[in-house]
């Protein structure tokens, strides 16, 4: 084995996805897709740190599209934070949705799947 593979240029993290998770947003007549990304540990720990809600740390750290940071887009649900003009954007089944689509492109899937198969083995 070779260290290279391990070096950070070569660490292929999950190229960012756009997923569908609320047809109430419309442009032209069609659904606009959410994009999303992958994030690494640390950064997820040091936005986590303190959180109640750490699974809304981690969409907010992976949401690309639309930008959960814009002060504009806060003000326009009346929202002090991303996360709070994250759960009032989504139905409570959109955000389970997107917050699935989170964990996927952050490893949680798979690792769940991988525990199932050995818990059945």
């Amino acid at each position: 084995m070779d260290l290279k593979s391990f070096l950070k240029e070569n660490n292929g993290f999950p190229e960012n996805r756009r997923v569908s998770v609320s047809p109430c947003f419309m442009e032209n007549g069609e659904e606009v897709l959410w994009e999303i990304r992958a994030v690494s540990e640390e950064e997820y720990r040091r936005a986590a740190e303190g959180k109640k809600d750490k699974w809304a740390a981690l969409c907010l750290l992976s949401v690309v599209k639309p930008d959960l940071k814009d002060r504009e887009l806060w003000a326009s649900y009346g929202a002090v934070d991303g996360e709070q003009a994250l759960k009032e954007m989504l139905y409570p089944g959109e955000y389970v949705k997107l917050l699935e689509a989170v964990k996927d492109i952050n490893g949680f899937q798979k690792r769940r799947k991988a525990w199932k198969a050995q818990a059945k083995n």
